[in-house]
């Protein structure tokens, strides 16, 4: 199920993104010659953190500047894309997500997989391309549920990380929160991203 790039490039340099108050550091892939490396960019408002796999299977945040459009005003009623991930991916305008980016829309991009550029440096994914949007719920105490259209019992430890981190991420710049991944075949255990740091560390 795992997508590889065929050869990993030796020049590869990557950082696991550092959640703070300012913001989270994440990782762009940059072509530098023969081999492309990764280059360390805070991520603004307009880009989004994605959790990938490297050469040794390890997680690997990449973030992705994203092609916001503009909010209409509200008795404007036109749909927009907000990520690129194409039709089929759009957002109603006054649909509560406007303003921001949704959490499915990230979650749409990581199943999408690493771009050509992410996969000649190395970056991998163990979970299975999807058709379907993944479904995102809130539990009423800060919890976050999803609903994959895969069978979820089928998924690597690896892969389950990437989706945890990922939508941790996307709805909190802290990723510390907690995250149930359930799919048609059942529910996961509860989990929380392995890469972020607990609450109150470094303070």
């Amino acid at each position: 199920m795992r997508r590889r790039a065929g050869a990993v490039a030796a020049g590869l340099l990557l950082a696991a993104a550092a959640a703070t108050g300012c913001g989270i550091q994440g990782s762009e892939v940059v072509e530098a010659g023969v081999a492309p490396t990764v280059a360390l960019a805070q991520i603004p408002e307009s880009r989004i953190l994605l959790y990938f796999l490297g050469p040794d299977g390890e997680l690997m945040p990449v973030s992705r500047e994203v092609p916001f459009s503009y909010r209409p005003a509200p008795e404007r009623t036109e749909r927009g894309t907000f990520d690129g991930t194409g039709t089929g991916f759009e957002i109603d305008a006054d649909h509560p997500y406007a303003s921001g980016l949704a959490t499915v829309k990230v979650l749409a991009a990581l199943l999408a997989g690493p771009r050509p550029a992410e996969q000649r440096a190395g970056l991998a994914t163990e979970l299975p391309a999807a058709g379907e949007l993944v479904r995102v719920e809130t539990d009423g105490t800060g919890g976050i549920r999803l609903q994959v259209p895969f069978p979820a019992r089928e998924l690597s430890g690896r892969a389950v990380s990437q989706l945890v981190c990922t939508a941790a991420y996307a709805v909190d710049s802290s990723g510390t929160r907690a995250v149930t991944v359930a799919g048609p075949d059942g529910t996961l255990p509860e989990a929380t991203c392995p890469a972020a740091a607990p609450p109150g560390d470094g303070d």
